[in-house]
């Protein structure tokens, strides 16, 4: 039968040493380290924070700065990187370093004479009181944003001053987005109409719902539709010719992101087609008389 003082000493033996688990937790650390997609740089304190040296700097880093490790390590952070103090990095360091608090650096862009990006920081200090900054070069997605809003910006110059009236409807039949043209061509206003939650139909003419009513389904399925004529009713009761084109629009991924309409009124040209047809039918008819009056004799027109 075991003893207690057996039990206590299995116990003991089976208790793991503090230098077996600091070699385990710096095993696990070197396998994140090394094999995390963010850079890390770790950092020793001179003087008091005065200054940083690199004690460690992983792979991902190294790729972000287009630098090797073996370039730095026991350098000044303002020698290898001169722009540090102006980004705003260094204080944070020293902050963290004399506080212990971690800090967010949010995106900035740093730049030297060597490298230049966006950059997003995240700054700890370690027990033993050295720095690390865990950070990620997010110059591609700032790029991507700055050309969005650029697309945006010279989107919404063009569409705000162009004649027609465009719209950009959801699948869901809902209008996201209209020109200011929308009040020129129906009477309502930009609010009024994305607030029409039977958009299009409450706009068409009811002599044309039904034409258009599978016209505008087939624009939700996706089709595309060229110059399509009907007439709609204006805020005013007034009824106007306009002509309709639609294309679908999709994500980067292929989903439907619904379709976009452009519709201009040609109520003057209709008038004037709607003229001429008349004047047509009216000397066709005159012409008729006079066959009749001069005994059927063939007249030329």
């Amino acid at each position: 039968m075991e003893t207690d003082k057996g039990k206590k000493a299995n116990h003991f033996s089976s208790q793991q040493h503090p230098e077996d688990e600091l070699r385990e937790y710096q095993a696990k650390f070197r396998v994140l380290f090394e094999n995390v997609s963010s850079g890390v740089a770790i950092y020793e304190a001179r003087n008091d924070g005065e200054d940083f040296v690199f004690v460690d700097f992983n792979s991902a880093a190294e790729e972000i700065e287009h630098i090797k490790k073996e370039e730095l390590i026991g350098k000044s952070v303002a020698e290898v990187f001169p722009g540090v103090k102006e980004f705003g990095l260094f204080e944070v360091f020293q902050r963290v370093y004399k506080t212990g608090t971690p800090e967010h650096l949010p995106i900035s862009i740093y730049k030297d004479e060597r490298v230049a990006g966006w950059r997003e920081n995240y700054v700890y200090r370690l027990p033993s009181g050295q720095i690390v900054a865990v950070y990620d070069d997010v110059s591609a997605r700032k790029r991507n944003e700055l050309m969005t809003r650029m697309t945006d910006q010279c989107f919404k110059a063009i569409a705000d001053y162009t004649y027609d009236w465009e719209v950009w409807v959801a699948p869901t039949s809902r209008v996201l987005w209209t020109n200011p043209a929308v009040k020129r061509v129906t009477g309502y206003s930009i609010k009024e109409l994305m607030a029409m939650s039977d958009y299009p139909i409450c706009l068409i003419y009811k002599g044309d719902r039904d034409r258009m009513g599978r016209a505008f389904q087939s624009a939700l399925e996706g089709s595309t539709g060229n110059d399509v004529e009907f007439r709609i009713e204006r805020k005013d009761g007034k009824i106007i010719w306009v002509a309709m084109s639609w294309q679908p629009i999709y994500d980067d991924k292929g989903n439907s992101l619904g379709h976009r309409e452009s519709i201009r009124d040609i109520t003057t040209r209709k008038k004037a087609e709607q003229s001429l047809e008349k004047a047509e039918q009216e000397k066709d008819a005159e012409l008729q008389a006079l066959k009749a009056f001069l005994g059927n004799e063939d007249i030329e027109p």
